[in-house]
């Protein structure tokens, strides 16, 4: 069985002083896509949301983007660490589930997707993404663009298949 992990698409990490992610909204529109899809066909939606201290619980920035289709009643995993299953307890989530394919998408491309992807590879799991499924902001050595397409090349020759 496969689970959609959206991850940390949260106000405060997808418009950081003003910068917003790049092509945010090509980003959650495809995000929506895919779980409109999941849930079409009754497969699980696990929202990740980063908390630290400039995420703070229960704050504006800490909160999920409100575009985003999100339910109630749909699995919040709250982490403090790029990667999401340190000290967190998705892994017992996707044990309980019976999941053995990830497909992953959210912010940002370098941190807590690259974390997550290698990780989750590392424990056996099959890992899918659409392409553009993930996002970041420009930084000092590469353009949001270049970051993208350089880790999606990266994960695609190493650690999952692209749906």
């Amino acid at each position: 069985m496969k689970v959609l992990l959206v991850i940390d698409l949260q106000n405060g990490v997808c418009n950081q002083g003003g910068q917003k992610l790049w092509q945010l909204p090509v980003l959650i529109h495809l995000v929506n896509q895919r779980i409109n899809q999941y849930r079409a066909q009754d497969l699980p939606i696990i929202f990740i949301q980063h908390e630290d201290d400039t995420l703070v619980a229960g704050t504006t920035d800490w909160q999920l983007l409100p575009e985003l289709n999100f339910m109630k009643d749909d699995l919040v995993i709250r982490k403090s660490h790029p990667n999401a299953f340190y000290q967190t307890d998705l892994q017992y989530f996707l044990k309980q589930l019976q999941i053995n394919e990830l497909e992953i998408c959210g912010a940002q491309t370098e941190y807590c997707i690259d974390a997550t992807v290698k990780m989750a590879h590392g424990l056996g799991y099959q890992l899918t993404m659409k392409p553009g499924a993930s996002s970041t902001i420009d930084n000092q050595f590469m353009t949001a663009e270049e970051t993208r397409r350089y880790f999606e090349w990266l994960w695609g020759k190493n650690f999952l298949s692209y749906c």
